[in-house]
C-alpha cells in the first residue's frame, strides 16, 4: 500500500511538472512524507526534478526564453548560498509565515488581473532569481518569485512551461551536487528513486498531453492557484508551529 502511494505521488508530481514546468515538490513532498523520512523525500524529489525538468526542456527547447533564464540563474545560485544566513537571522517559522502571506496576497492580486509593480523592469529577473534561491534554502519556497514574475510578464503557456523547467533544472543540478558534496544522500534512496522514476515520467507525459488541451487563460489560473497553494501551505505550517 505504501509503495502504491509512492508511485501515485511520483505520477502526480510528474504530471503537474509536465503541464506547468514547476510544482513538482508542492505535489510530491506532502504525499511522499506519508511513506518515507524527510531526508529520503528530499533525494526522491530532487531525482524527479532532474528527470522531469530535463524531459520538459528537451521537448520544448525552442520555447525557452534563454535570456530570461540567464538573468535568473546566477542570482538564484547566489541566493542559495545566502539562504542559510537569512534563516539564521530571521528564524524559519516567522520567515515562512511572512513569505507565505506575501505569496498568497500576490497570487490573489494576479488572479484578479492586477499586475505586480516592477515586474517588467530589467532588474526584476535578478531580484526574482535571488529571492528564489534564498527562499529555497531558508524555507523551501523556491518557486513563487519566479512563477509570479513569469505570470506577470504574460508569457504564453508553452514559453512559461519551458522557461520555468530550465530554471528549475539548473537549480536541481546545483542542489543535487550540494547534497552529494555534503553526504546527505541516505543509503538506499537512489535505488528507490530509480524504481519510482518511471511513474514520474509517465506522469510527465500525461501532463504534456494535457497542455495541448489547456487554454491560455486556464493555464494562467492553474499556475497562479498552484502558487497560491504553495504560499498557503507554507504559511499554515509555520503558523501551526508557532502556536505550539
Amino acid at each position: 500500500m505504501e509503495f502504491l502511494l509512492a508511485l501515485g505521488a511520483a505520477f502526480a508530481a510528474g504530471a503537474v511538472s509536465g503541464l506547468t514546468g514547476f510544482g513538482l515538490a508542492l505535489v510530491g513532498v506532502p504525499l511522499l512524507l506519508f511513506v518515507y523520512d524527510p531526508a529520503t523525500v528530499v533525494v526522491l524529489v530532487m531525482a524527479f526534478s532532474l528527470l522531469i525538468n530535463a524531459a520538459v526542456v528537451q521537448d520544448s527547447w525552442r520555447k525557452v526564453d534563454r535570456s530570461l533564464v540567464v538573468a535568473l540563474a546566477p542570482p538564484a545560485l547566489v541566493g542559495v548560498l545566502c539562504g542559510t544566513e537569512v534563516l539564521r537571522v530571521a528564524g524559519e517559522e516567522r520567515l515562512r509565515l511572512a513569505v507565505g502571506i506575501l505569496v498568497v496576497l500576490s497570487a490573489l492580486l494576479m488572479l484578479r488581473d492586477v499586475r505586480l509593480p516592477g515586474t517588467g523592469s530589467r532588474i526584476a529577473p535578478a531580484v526574482a532569481g535571488l529571492l528564489s534561491g534564498a527562499l529555497s534554502t531558508s524555507v523551501g519556497l523556491a518557486a513563487p518569485p519566479v512563477v509570479l514574475l513569469l505570470a506577470s510578464r504574460g508569457l504564453p503557456k508553452a514559453n512559461f512551461r519551458a522557461t520555468s523547467a530550465l530554471f528549475f533544472l539548473v537549480m536541481s543540478v546545483f542542489g543535487a551536487a550540494a547534497l552529494a558534496a555534503r553526504g546527505l544522500i541516505p543509503e538506499g534512496s537512489l535505488p528507490l528513486a530509480a524504481v519510482l522514476l518511471p511513474a514520474a515520467l509517465v506522469g510527465k507525459l500525461a501532463g504534456t498531453a494535457l497542455l495541448t488541451r489547456t487554454p491560455e487563460g486556464a493555464f494562467r489560473r492553474i499556475t497562479l492557484l498552484l502558487t497560491l497553494a504553495t504560499g498557503a501551505l507554507g504559511a499554515t505550517t509555520a503558523l501551526l508551529a508557532l502556536l505550539r
